[in-house]
């Protein structure tokens, strides 16, 4: 695992990068808009289902950019950690981030992430998953991280359980997902119970 915390003033992007054997994750850039567009454009209808409803304009320049000065701030107030999720190669096929990052007697944060619908099923956002988490556990110092998946979206639920997840709950009308609030199986995952390097080796 590899990466650099280096906090810069909000309006530029925090230098922070997490590699693994296949993947690299950072946060976004200006110039990373014409692949991030098309394939969010590309994965619409395959997404639409699992997000909340995108608004309008969503894939524009100018939403992009006061989306990454919105993320590069709350990465300087250690609200969200973002990253977008790239191959070896360049290829953007995904992101991942930690959210609603809570400090004091909680110290938690929640796991989100989105997959480009030609990458599933070879493992990627595992791997990517143990990086972030690692990065969460480790440099943040966080003691637990959550998540949540609609009750019919198998391959997230196994995807975390991969991580080192367990099922802990549900929650009924959780969040709005695709224009209206849906029901949730909830995971946790406790730091101390979290594998890191030896989870991705096994």
């Amino acid at each position: 695992m590899i990466w650099g915390l280096r906090y810069r003033r909000a309006e530029s992007p925090p230098a922070a990068t997490l590699q693994s054997p296949r993947l690299i994750l950072r946060p976004a850039v200006m110039g990373d808009y014409p692949q991030w567009k098309a394939v969010r454009q590309a994965n619409y209808t395959y997404l639409k289902p699992f997000e909340p409803a995108w608004p309008d304009g969503c894939l524009t320049a100018d939403f992009f950019a006061r989306r990454l000065r919105r993320l590069w701030r709350e990465w300087e107030g250690d609200r969200t950690y973002a990253f977008l999720i790239f191959l070896k190669d360049g290829t953007l096929i995904g992101a991942l981030n930690v959210n609603n990052v809570t400090r004091g007697a909680a110290n938690y944060a929640s796991l989100g992430y989105w997959l480009d619908d030609g990458s599933q099923g070879q493992g990627y956002m595992t791997e990517a998953g143990f990086s972030v988490l690692d990065f969460a556990f480790e440099a943040l110092r966080l003691s637990r991280m959550n998540a949540a998946t609609l009750p019919l979206n198998r391959k997230s639920q196994a995807m975390l359980l991969r991580l080192g997840f367990s099922e802990e709950g549900f929650a009924r009308k959780y969040i709005q997902i695709d224009g209206r609030r849906q029901d949730h199986i909830l995971y946790g995952l406790d730091a101390a119970d979290f594998s890191g390097a030896a989870g991705k080796a096994g």
